[in-house]
């Protein structure tokens, strides 16, 4: 039995601590947050013990693994120092904020061990439409496209120092929001091998340095062509729309339903409550990784981290053609 510890109880870290309640070989033993109330926020709901200091909590030798859903910037740093104690690492994204740093943690020992948490991969809509692709009976794949629409005011970047800065968010709605859109064009299609992009602050302006929308196109290894849309300056936030062009026909996952030529062929398990958009996935994730040994890794990521990169590189230098 893996003793756990959160790291950072904000958005995110909930998510975690609900999936243990799934989970047979590991329990939520910690959580650690230089916040006290989020702290007590947490033993409210878990009979756990508390950190204010992450470096402490290391040096606990009953815990295993730790979860880190810290904000952008600490991730490389908390990762490597805790794969450097001997712990199992389970990370939100972005595994890191910059290309550097990933180049460095794919170096690092221990690092294929680390758990992404990609967790969208693992909706009832996606694995069935893996299966379809995989299967062959609807031909080639010509392109494929992801359109987010989410809402993010001003109190949203204000609730944290962090948010709407380069140097500790790393970018705004790609590299926050929809990442996850961005990973499963990679992981259904295949991967990429070139982009242009650009991106805007249309709504956000005076609030936040980095971007609330961003648009690309990408060239895929296999001659597809990607398109990607992804804004926080809509009025509510919809479930994604990711669209994918066969020779045979058409798929499209929306709304929690994947439609093929129109019909109806897989639903999600649908999330309740303020956050219900996101799915309910984590649970799955987290449980493969403890249950199964089964989990994916830097290697896994590791064209979506590149693309993501590349894209605002792109969008930096006014949309030039960057090849991943």
């Amino acid at each position: 039995m893996k003793n756990v510890c959160i790291v950072g109880y904000g958005n995110i870290g909930p998510n975690h601590a609900n999936a243990f309640c799934a989970v047979e070989n590991a329990r939520l033993y910690a959580v650690c947050d230089i916040d006290e109330e989020k702290i007590k926020k947490c033993q409210e709901s878990f009979d756990v013990i508390g950190y204010t200091d992450f470096d402490e909590m290391l040096k606990d030798d009953n815990i295993h693994s730790v979860h880190i859903c810290t904000p952008h910037n600490l991730h490389f740093e908390m990762i490597t120092k805790a794969l450097k104690a001997g712990k199992s690492v389970v990370s939100e994204k972005p595994v890191t904020m910059t290309k550097e740093q990933f180049e460095e943690l794919k170096k690092f020992p221990g690092s294929d061990k680390v758990c992404l948490i990609f967790q969208n991969r693992l909706n009832n809509c996606v694995v069935k439409l893996n299966e379809i692709i995989e299967s062959g009976k609807m031909g080639k794949i010509i392109g494929a496209k992801s359109i987010l629409t989410w809402c993010r005011k001003a109190d949203y970047y204000n609730s944290a120092d962090w948010r709407g800065k380069w140097a500790t968010e790393g970018g705004g709605a790609l590299i926050n929001q929809a990442v996850h859109s961005l990973d499963l064009l990679r992981y259904l299609v295949g991967e990429f091998e070139s982009v242009r992009a650009n991106m805007m602050n249309y709504s956000l302006e005076g609030v936040i340095e980095v971007e609330d929308t961003f648009i690309g196109r990408l060239g895929y290894k296999n001659g597809a062509t990607g398109f990607f849309v992804a804004t926080n300056s809509y009025s509510v936030n919809s479930t994604m729309d990711i669209e994918i062009v066969f020779e045979n026909g058409t798929a499209r996952y929306c709304n929690n339903k994947l439609t093929v030529n129109d019909e109806v062929v897989e639903t999600d398990t649908v999330a309740t409550g303020e956050k219900g958009y996101w799915g309910t996935s984590h649970t799955k994730a987290i449980k493969n990784f403890y249950d199964n040994g089964v989990f994916f890794n830097i290697k896994d990521a590791e064209n979506t981290m590149y693309t993501m990169f590349s894209m605002y590189e792109s969008a930096k230098n006014n949309g030039k053609k960057i090849i991943i």
